[in-house]
């Protein structure tokens, strides 16, 4: 199946596993129904608000904030120019449910490339690196990530369009991504095809897959026979934009939120749900709805080895982030 979204009719998916997932999915919604106005309530509730909104009309300034890595080179990343100066600047604009995305950083790691990652999973705030990691901790309060989160969904997806056409790291990655000059110095502008700023179950970035692809490395000629020695050895290669099926939208709402559901057939509530705004007329095909979720923080992440990595941000020892912007800076209620 294809990293990026792609035209998808009537692919079907086992109808126990999908009922399985439901059964998961239904808990976290249940059990903050009062809040998030119940996964399975009317689709009309499915835009209940789930985070703090951004007030305003914009556009939108978001001043992104240092990790200790900055004052740091790991993974063997060129020393940033000027640390006590480094700045990364990202400005929002928001129009026709799209995102014109602008993002401008000085005096950090020269001829580095950089991604910006969208991050669902609380930040522990203050960031304070554990012993031997590079990586910004997550809350520990939400090992789940916040109240209503779906269980299927993986902690991080690329700041990308979703008709983005990803081809796994080999080149730039369609989306947030740029790099510096020989005194750390960067620009950035890219249209996403959705509102980053949202903050309802059909509105806001899309989440990606928690089910990922691993791989075994070792250091050795040749792949890797048998099984792997060790989980260190064990890496993370991609994944993809966590789907919404027919299954999953109210008995009500299905004829007119799915353009593919058949009310005669019913395994096609097995299907995924195609968003109708998006039929070719011509061809009948059109673009799967994707669960969104209100974003916690974007990652800036600078990759030492000169290759950006798909559709997940890599493992820990293939980038190092460098910033992060919190979304609690544009509702005013950072701690």
């Amino acid at each position: 199946m294809s990293k990026g979204m792609m035209k998808i009719n009537r692919m079907r998916a086992r109808p126990s596993a999908i009922i399985v997932m439901l059964l998961i999915l239904a808990l976290p919604g249940l059990a903050s129904a009062q809040s998030l106005g119940g996964l399975f309530a009317p689709v009309k509730a499915l835009v209940t608000g789930l985070a703090a909104p951004v007030l305003g009309t914009g556009p939108f300034v978001l001043n992104f904030e240092p990790t200790p890595n900055l004052w740091a080179a790991p993974n063997g990343a060129q020393p940033v120019v000027w640390p006590d100066a480094a700045m990364g600047t990202m400005v929002l604009y928001l129009y026709n449910g799209q995102t014109v995305l602008q993002f401008t950083l000085t005096n950090a790691r020269p001829n580095t490339i950089y991604t910006i990652w969208t991050v669902f999973y609380p930040l522990a705030w203050p960031i304070v690196l554990p012993a031997g990691s590079i990586r910004p901790p997550l809350d520990p309060n939400y090992p789940n990530g916040p109240p209503g989160y779906y269980v299927d969904a993986g902690v991080v997806a690329p700041t990308a369009s979703m008709n983005a056409h990803f081809t796994n790291g080999m080149g730039p990655d369609p989306g947030a991504t740029f790099a510096t000059d020989n005194v750390g110095n960067g620009y950035l502008q890219i249209t996403l095809d959705y509102n980053i700023l949202g903050n309802t179950y059909d509105d806001g970035p899309p989440v990606g897959n928690k089910v990922i692809v691993t791989q075994c490395v070792v250091d050795s000629p040749g792949p890797q026979n048998g099984p792997c020695p060790s989980p260190r050895n064990v890496l993370r290669v991609t994944t993809t934009w966590l789907r919404k099926y027919i299954a999953q939208v109210p008995p009500e709402g299905r004829a007119s939120y799915c353009a593919n559901y058949s009310a005669s057939d019913p395994e096609s509530i097995y299907w995924q749900c195609i968003d109708p705004s998006t039929v070719n007329s011509q061809s009948g095909n059109g673009l799967p709805r994707v669960w969104r979720f209100p974003f916690d923080h974007f990652r800036l992440a600078a990759h030492p080895d000169g290759l950006t990595h798909g559709f997940i941000g890599g493992n820990e020892g293939e980038h190092v982030i460098d910033m992060v912007g919190r979304r609690c800076q544009l509702t005013n209620n950072c701690p």
